[in-house]
């Protein structure tokens, strides 16, 4: 069943229904907020209090259709006011994650190509959570969280401009980084 007929079935009567859309998105957002928050049960309970807030608020969504967006937006909102108050550093991976956001690191497939990877896993991550916090939310909401600059200059309340400058800069003081680590020539040998 598409999401814009089980939010007209909730919104019809059928509070059940709601029941699918939390089973079909709980583990997308709350991986999203995850990688903002870097708490699991503090993930839990702001993916939680997502669904109630969607739930609620469920005849105010104009685009049906785009329930998922939606959530994962409130979600992430959520997250971010959550991350102000606590300023808790983020996290880039979880073991609970299916997505790594280290997969996209390319290396050989050798031992030597694996440990390559791994040592840069562990300099990346590092490096991640030592860039300035602005530098940092807009690096993990792009790169890890796959949101679009509009959507991510919407949720921090900045313009698409400042969103692509802070994003360029996270990626130049990484590269720097790692370049003074000796690894993004290693990077750049490997595809």
């Amino acid at each position: 069943m598409q999401d814009e007929h089980i939010v007209e079935s909730v919104l019809g009567g059928d509070i059940q229904a709601f029941e699918l859309l939390v089973l079909k998105y709980q583990k997308p957002v709350f991986r999203s907020v995850l990688s903002i928050l870097k708490n699991e049960a503090e993930a839990e309970d702001i993916t939680q209090e997502a669904f109630v807030k969607a739930y609620e608020k469920l005849s105010t969504l104009q685009n049906r259709a785009g329930f998922y967006a939606w959530i994962k937006r409130i979600g992430i909102n959520l997250a971010l006011n959550q991350y102000d108050k606590n300023k808790w550093m983020v996290d880039v991976t979880s073991d609970n994650t299916e997505y790594d956001f280290f997969d996209n690191v390319p290396v050989y497939q050798t031992p030597e190509g694996e440990i390559l990877k791994d040592e840069l896993k562990k300099y990346i991550k590092l490096f991640i959570d030592s860039l300035p916090e602005k530098l940092r939310l807009v690096l993990v909401l792009r790169e890890i969280d796959e949101l679009s600059y509009e959507d991510i200059s919407e949720m921090l309340k900045i313009p698409v401009g400042t969103v692509r400058s802070r994003l360029f800069n996270a990626r130049q003081i990484l590269k720097d980084r790692l370049l003074k680590q000796g690894l993004a020539d290693e990077l750049s040998r490997v595809n």
